[in-house]
């Protein structure tokens, strides 16, 4: 056990004589100490050892006094026939004038597996930034004009997408306001003191007078008759119907808790007007015809119970 002890304190010893005789040198230098204001220049630190060690570079903050540092590379470690380089380079500038001082910086380092730190410092540094000199003997001159510079293809080609673009939001822009005024403008002119279902009623005999499916204007003749219908609904069940697509106005008359069987008629009217008006439908004559009939009976079926009903005879439109 004591030779064992004898030989750990010789170890020991060994090891911290070695880790003493390891050489560190470190430095700090600039590619120049004599700029004017607003310039930039580089501070390189660098660290040299001839055994490899655990060194700590100092922590640069953003400004050492009025210098400020734009920018920090990492560190770089170079080993070159068993001498170790370790570097790190800044660029720093200052818009203060005169003599400005980057102080003694510290590095850390320790030699593999050991845990005591040694420490070494650079030397400090001087540089000054220089004022413009300004030759007050010279007249004042005017600022000198921009210079011209020829329009590039990207550049053309950014004004060509920017024109492009501002063509189709006009389009645009003006689609939506045909399409807003033309449903602020409600097709079907009616007095609103006259009950929605006579109006309705009085609208369907007139489109059924006109023939006009008979004369081969099938699209007009259905979009007539969803109008009709549309204001009817809109008047009678306050659901807005002439803005509303074929889906949401039967929900909305299911919500309403309208008889199943008049709410599969108003599907079917809508779904074969929009057959026509989209697809180009070429309905059957007898669908021109039940199409109507099916008109008639929502307009006839849903009048309020409190008014007399103005019903048509079943066989004056058929």
């Amino acid at each position: 056990m004591r030779r064992a002890k004898y030989i750990l304190i010789v170890v020991l010893v060994l090891i911290s004589v070695s880790l003493k005789a390891q050489r560190v040198s470190v430095r700090a230098g600039l590619d120049t100490n004599n700029v004017l204001i607003g310039d930039q220049l580089k501070l390189t630190l660098e660290a040299t050892s001839d055994k490899k060690a655990k060194i700590v570079f100092p922590v640069i903050p953003d400004t050492i006094g009025k210098i400020e540092v734009l920018s920090r590379s990492k560190i770089d470690t170079v080993d070159s026939n068993g001498l170790f380089s370790l570097k790190q380079r800044f660029v720093i500038t200052s818009f203060d004038s005169g003599w400005h001082s980057i102080p003694s910086l510290t590095f850390t380092y320790a030699g593999k597996g050991i845990t005591d730190e040694y420490t070494v410092w650079t030397d400090s540094l001087l540089l000054k930034f220089n004022t413009v000199q300004v030759d007050t003997s010279q007249a004042i001159k005017d600022i000198k004009p921009p210079l011209d510079e020829p329009i590039s293809w990207e550049e053309y080609l950014l004004y060509f997408i920017i024109g492009i673009s501002i063509i189709g939001i006009g389009i645009l822009a003006y689609k939506l306001w045909k399409r807003y005024k033309k449903k602020k403008e409600s097709p079907l002119d009616y007095d609103p003191k006259i009950p929605p279902h006579i109006i309705a009623l009085e609208a369907l005999k007139q489109l059924d007078s006109e023939k006009l499916w008979q004369k081969g204007k099938i699209k007009l003749y259905h979009i007539r008759l969803t109008e009709i219908i549309r204001l009817y609904i809109e008047r009678r069940y306050l659901i807005p119907a002439l803005e509303m697509i074929t889906p949401d106005i039967i929900q909305s008359l299911s919500e309403a808790k309208i008889v199943d069987e008049l709410i599969l008629y108003m599907k079917k009217v809508f779904e074969m007007a929009d057959l026509v008006k989209f697809a180009k439908f070429q309905p059957l004559p007898d669908e021109n015809t039940l199409v109507l009939n099916y008109a008639f009976d929502f307009v006839n079926k849903t009048i309020p119970s409190q008014e007399e009903p103005t019903k048509i005879e079943e066989g004056s439109y058929k």
